[in-house]
């Protein structure tokens, strides 16, 4: 199982960029036993206090200063609670009073729900501004891209190496993506829209995985108006799943099993266009006058667009 939010892979760094980054001990730590690392994750994030504190403060003082209310230090204070537990033996749980200090509502109808397609997702959310994925709210943000454990036997932060799923399941990192995971759902309202990548080699929706796993199961069918899927294929990619098969018709029969209104979109337009961005030669981005026109019309959010 992949690593939540935004940051779903977490490879290890290259050796060298490793060694740069880590602060002086740990950095010869981490180059003397690099080889013989405990666990196969990547080590605890060098500075991480500061870099989760400082976008805690960014949040609440730039993107959502309604928040002025909430207390990163006290926040921070619930969340290095669980460094101080063996790196196996943390539980989604014990991020209950982080998850209560940090949480706030998220937006009727601006639910976005993904699987392997971060830097699509954060790129058509814009930040939070059009879409409000889990990486873009507070209690996702602060943890986003990050790895955190306490040494197996000993106190202190472990920058070597730390568990994923494939050490054990009660992992640090794995436990705060689940407990976040289920809080979003649990929030989310309105039209709820999932974006799912039609080029995964493995399918586009995983049948084990957070949003299958940890999301599906929390959201509140009377918040809910109805779901939208839309399934993005790679510009120049393969086409391995559409709406209506594989593992998106898997999908599609638990949502109606579960009683949701859904509907399914191939490679939605707006999100399409901005794929084409970086692909603008492309035949795949090959779109007439008028289908551009009204991808545009989408991306902005104009409801009064026609081909006249």
């Amino acid at each position: 199982m992949e690593a939540r939010g935004c940051a779903r892979s977490r490879r290890p760094l290259p050796a060298l960029l490793l060694f740069v980054l880590l602060p002086p001990a740990a950095g010869a730590a981490g180059a003397a036993g690099a080889a013989d690392a405990r666990w196969s994750g990547q080590g605890t994030t060098p500075h991480l206090q500061s870099i989760f504190l400082g976008r805690c403060a960014e949040y609440i003082a730039v993107l959502s200063p309604e928040l002025r209310d909430k207390n990163c230090t006290a926040i921070w204070e619930a969340f290095k609670l669980v460094l101080d537990k063996d790196p196996c033996s943390v539980l989604p749980s014990d991020y209950d009073l982080f998850i209560n200090l940090s949480r706030h509502s998220i937006p009727r109808d601006k639910s976005l729900f993904w699987e392997n397609n971060h830097l699509l997702v954060t790129s058509y959310a814009e930040n939070g501004r059009r879409f409000m994925p889990l990486c873009n709210v507070l209690y996702g943000m602060v943890g986003d891209f990050l790895s955190w454990c306490r040494q197996k036997n000993a106190s202190g932060l472990d920058y070597q190496s730390c568990p994923t799923s494939e050490d054990c399941e009660n992992n640090p990192v794995d436990s705060y993506w689940k407990s976040a995971s289920i809080q979003y759902a649990k929030d989310s309202s309105g039209v709820i829209y999932v974006m799912l990548n039609g080029s995964e080699p493995t399918g586009a929706y995983p049948v084990k995985g957070f949003f299958a796993d940890f999301e599906i199961p929390h959201l509140q069918k009377d918040k809910i108006t109805r779901i939208e899927i839309w399934v993005m294929h790679e510009i120049g990619g393969s086409n391995v799943e559409s709406c209506g098969e594989g593992s998106v018709k898997i999908l599609e029969e638990r949502l109606q099993k579960m009683g949701f209104q859904y509907s399914c979109i191939n490679d939605y337009k707006p999100v399409k266009l901005l794929q084409c961005v970086q692909h603008s030669t492309h035949p795949d981005c090959a779109l007439n006058s008028c289908s551009v026109h009204l991808s545009c019309c989408g991306l902005l959010m104009i409801d009064d667009c026609s081909c006249g």
